[in-house]
């Protein structure tokens, strides 16, 4: 069995674990124990390395199987993105691992490994797929001074409202402290400066009445029990004539949370007081929505 060499540090716990497809862009540090041997392990010619590391105490469903193989079992394999290197510690992307989780090994990741590594790929579920088709045409249309992104998860999508929108203050909230304290040193690594993440609820949203220019809501107004509700706390921290962007998948594609169409989410929106136009590309709705004066 290999040697601990370092550790990981990061704000993942094995409750935000649960959504890796989400976390495998996020930041995590190697703090190796020897500081000097950081240019041993990582240098400029491979941007990619395999670390192995204390696997993930939990147990994923069935049809996530390769994700029980590779990080569930008696150690934790991932490859990792390296971002930077620096004195005694390393900043990588894609490392599944648990905040202050034990690293026993880095390798080299290479082209020809990945060649051979076919069936290790990171599994993609079919709504990431929909998300990666549709959002890259909404989120440069969003734009205002101050801009709320409610559901930021580990914080990719709200730090790219930060940097379309760079002299523009941006906040990201989410439920789970683990959530956005790991997006807050995702953006900090990154040098996204214009960005903070709160924790907080959708009902009661932590800012003040007509403070927002825009919000925005991607692929979460579906998990939520009072969407209704929810809406009315969106409108009420927007200012005059703020704008509200969603989407939301549709039914066909989606099978969890309320099965609403086109039609449906516009009927809702216009109710709590908005007004509404939609577009319909595959796989989903996106609803831009006006707060009316």
């Amino acid at each position: 069995m290999f040697g601990e060499i370092g550790s990981v540090r990061n704000e993942a716990d094995e409750t935000s674990l649960q959504i890796l497809s989400l976390f495998r862009e996020s930041i995590s540090e190697i703090r190796l124990k020897d500081p000097e041997a950081v240019s041993a392990y990582f240098n400029q010619d491979y941007s990619h390395y395999i670390v192995v590391h204390t696997p993930l105490n939990i147990r994923f469903p069935e049809k996530r199987e390769a994700w029980n193989l590779r990080f569930c079992k008696d150690a934790g394999v991932s490859v990792v993105e390296l971002v930077v290197a620096d004195t005694g510690s390393a900043y990588v992307r894609g490392l599944m691992a648990v905040n202050g989780a034990k690293v026993y090994a880095i390798l080299p990741f290479t082209s020809t490994d990945a060649e051979k590594a076919n069936k290790a790929k990171f599994p993609e579920d079919r709504m990431a797929r929909v998300r990666a088709q549709v959002l890259p045409d909404v989120i440069p249309g969003i734009k205002g001074e101050t801009i709320l992104d409610i559901g930021s998860g580990f914080g990719t999508l709200t730090m790219e409202l930060a940097k379309n929108n760079p002299d523009s203050q941006v906040y990201g909230l989410d439920l789970h402290d683990s959530l956005t304290g790991q997006a807050q040193m995702n953006a900090e690594v990154l040098g996204v400066s214009n960005v903070q993440f709160r924790t907080g609820s959708v009902y009661a949203l932590p800012f003040e009445e007509s403070s927002m220019d825009a919000a925005t809501c991607f692929f979460m107004l579906h998990h939520l029990e009072d969407i209704k509700f929810a809406l009315f706390e969106i409108k009420k921290v927007l200012k005059k004539g703020g704008s509200l962007t969603a989407v939301e998948p549709l039914a066909h594609q989606h099978h969890h949370g309320p099965q609403l169409s086109e039609a449906a989410w516009k009927e809702l929106f216009e109710d709590v007081g908005f007004n509404v136009e939609t577009e319909n590309p595959e796989g989903a709705v996106v609803l831009k929505a006006v707060k009316r004066e």
